[in-house]
C-alpha cells in the first residue's frame, strides 16, 4: 500500500502551491483534488503521470515503487520552487574547498537554529 496522498500533499506544500493551482494543472476541481490528498479517492494513473512531471519526481516514487527520497535522492526533484536538487549540487561542486567547508558550517548552523524554533 502506498501513501501517495501524503506524498502529493508534501510535494505540493514543498513547492508552495495551493490545491487550486494543482487542480487547475490537472484539469479538475479543487474539491476533487482535495479528495486525493485526503485519501478519499484513488488517484488515476493519468494524474500520477502529470504530477510526476509537475514535481520532477518519478511515477515510481509517487507509487511507492522507488525508495523514499531521504534514502535515494531524485536529482530532478525540486529543492525549492524553480531550483532542482542537481542544480544545488552543481553549485556546491563549483565552490573552492574552503568555501565548501564554510557552506557546510552555515548549513549546520541553520539546522541547529531551526531545531530550536
Amino acid at each position: 500500500m502506498t501513501n501517495i496522498h501524503i506524498k502529493i500533499k508534501d510535494l505540493r506544500e514543498g513547492q508552495q502551491l495551493k490545491q487550486r493551482e494543482v487542480a487547475e494543472y490537472l484539469g479538475i476541481s479543487q474539491q476533487a483534488y482535495s479528495y486525493y490528498e485526503l485519501d478519499k479517492r484513488e488517484l488515476p494513473s493519468r494524474h500520477v503521470a502529470k504530477l510526476s512531471k509537475l514535481y520532477n519526481v518519478s511515477a515510481d516514487y509517487l507509487l511507492g515503487l522507488k525508495p523514499e527520497l531521504s534514502e535515494g535522492y531524485d536529482l530532478n526533484a525540486t529543492f525549492v520552487k524553480g531550483i532542482k536538487v542537481k542544480d544545488v549540487l552543481i553549485s556546491l561542486r563549483k565552490l573552492s574547498p574552503d568555501n565548501k567547508k564554510e557552506a557546510l558550517k552555515y548549513l549546520s548552523y541553520l539546522n541547529s537554529t531551526q531545531q530550536k524554533q
